[in-house]
């Protein structure tokens, strides 16, 4: 006899109506109030299944594993467990962070790296060295890299260097991403981006002049806000192909300046590939924002302002890794070639895992597997208890670990912020389903009414922007 899954959430929104959320098939259901109720009787009598209400409807729930046979679940969950292993492990195209160099010209009050004053550039020998692992990882050819530091545009000619080493050795540089303060962008280092296969920047600014002065100076103390602005105008007029993202850490000190700021930047180059976005700062109380305080912060941003948050309100479903730390296949390389899988963890000789000047260059696996098994949920039984395990992807490993050793004020800070927001964060996702829903209308397309059947699906199976259903 099929029962009520452990991983559904009923919920009725004053806004939108009521609603059946279900984990293991990532689903959402909208219902009208007649069928609500019947899945209040069945949640506490699920025999209730059988009394002929609305058979295609039993049909659906039985298939977006609602209602489950005995052991359904504890299958479904090894199944996930078991794509998101073979993701994580058989990934064939290599993707590499790359520190050409730890130094910074920057002060941030809020900086977590150790080694912004170090100045050392990596050498040719290390180069060379670097070029050899990434020829020997790069399996299926293909490699992506993201130039990070310190700040890489100090070492913008070992950029251009590794660059050409990787196109000489036979292996495929499929894209690559700068991410940057934006100081140094001058014009000639803008005309070399293309080729540099570098098709994206991400750039930060804290808010308007003001308060992104306060917050990202120069070592020397001084300004940086002008500068920055004058290399975005001068990239938006270059000869880059590419994108820019303009991130904007977010904390309590500057959370209000984010909205106008956004409308100026916007504006200033609008039809220009440039986009703004909030990031919530990993800065620690009173200042940091608590993972409740961001959701809220984010709704807020939606509601009032029509401003979405990238991937997060809507769940994924939990059979891929998340990051660096997850998949076999990626590294975070050091200015000495020493190996990493976590950016956090750059500068840091404890938690290397190896280094390419060496002929073994993996020498601690161990720190592998704390990122890529110690921090998998499967294997936690209070993960498993949780009836959003299937889910709970976007769980930073880091985050995991520190939280689990004592390093974080509350262990449900690294928990799937869904835990406590589900419906706060579902409404958001119905809200752009409904905004979709009335463009498809407008342009004649088909639409299933919720009162055509008295329920419909929303959603099922992804994180992305939702479409409505034919």
């Amino acid at each position: 006899m099929p029962t009520w899954s452990k991983y559904n959430t009923l919920f009725h929104s004053e806004r939108f109506g009521y609603f059946l959320y279900n984990a293991m098939s990532n689903c959402l259901i909208q219902v009208d109030e007649a069928h609500y109720r019947f899945l209040q009787l069945l949640e506490s009598e699920p025999s209730s299944a059988g009394n002929g209400f609305d058979t295609p409807f039993i049909s659906l729930l039985t298939e977006k594993h609602i209602l489950v046979e005995q052991g359904e679940n504890e299958k479904l969950l090894m199944l996930k467990q078991y794509k998101k292993n073979c993701n994580c492990y058989g990934q064939r195209d290599l993707s590499l962070t790359i520190c050409p160099t730890l130094a910074c010209n920057f002060d941030c009050s809020y900086c977590f790296e150790h080694s912004q004053l170090d100045k050392a550039v990596m050498s040719y020998e290390t180069i060379e060295n670097l070029t050899a692992f990434i020829r020997e990882k790069a399996v299926s050819g293909k490699t992506s890299i993201i130039w990070y530091g310190g700040e890489p545009t100090l070492a913008f000619d070992t950029i251009d260097t590794i660059t050409r080493k990787i196109s000489a050795s036979g292996v495929k540089l499929e894209n690559a991403q700068l991410v940057s303060n934006g100081f140094l962008l001058d014009e000639k280092r803008l005309d070399a981006l293309d080729d540099l296969k570098i098709t994206n920047i991400q750039i930060t600014l804290d808010g308007p002049q003001e308060t992104h002065d306060r917050r990202r100076k120069l070592l020397n103390g001084k300004p940086t806000y002008e500068k920055i602005i004058s290399n975005i105008d001068r990239l938006v007029n270059s000869s880059f192909t590419g994108s820019c993202d303009i991130r904007v850490n977010i904390d309590k000190t500057n959370m209000d300046a984010f909205v106008p700021f956004r409308k100026d930047i916007l504006k200033r180059y609008s039809g220009k590939k440039i986009s703004v976005h909030a990031s919530k700062l990993k800065t620690p109380e009173p200042w940091g924002l608590r993972q409740s305080e961001w959701t809220d912060y984010c709704t807020q941003l939606y509601f009032e302002h029509d401003i979405t948050t990238k991937s997060l309100f809507f769940p994924h479903n939990n059979e891929t890794g998340l990051c660096v730390a997850h998949f076999n296949n990626m590294y975070v390389c050091g200015p000495y070639g020493e190996l990493y899988k976590c950016w956090e963890d750059v500068g840091i000789p404890a938690m290397t895992i190896g280094n390419v000047n060496q002929k073994k260059t993996v020498e601690n696996p161990h720190i592998q597997a704390m990122y890529s098994i110690a921090t998998d949920p499967y294997i936690h039984e209070e993960c498993r208890d949780c009836s959003l395990l299937p889910v709970c992807s976007e769980i930073c490993p880091k985050t995991w670990l520190d939280a689990r050793n004592g390093n974080l004020h509350s262990i449900e800070e690294s928990c799937t912020h869904y835990k406590n927001h589900l419906s706060q964060c579902l409404e958001v996702f119905y809200d752009i389903y409904l905004t979709s829903e009335t463009s498809k209308m407008l342009l004649n397309k088909p639409v299933m009414p919720l009162e055509n059947n008295g329920y419909r699906v929303i959603a099922h199976n992804t994180g992305s922007t939702p479409h409505p259903a034919a």
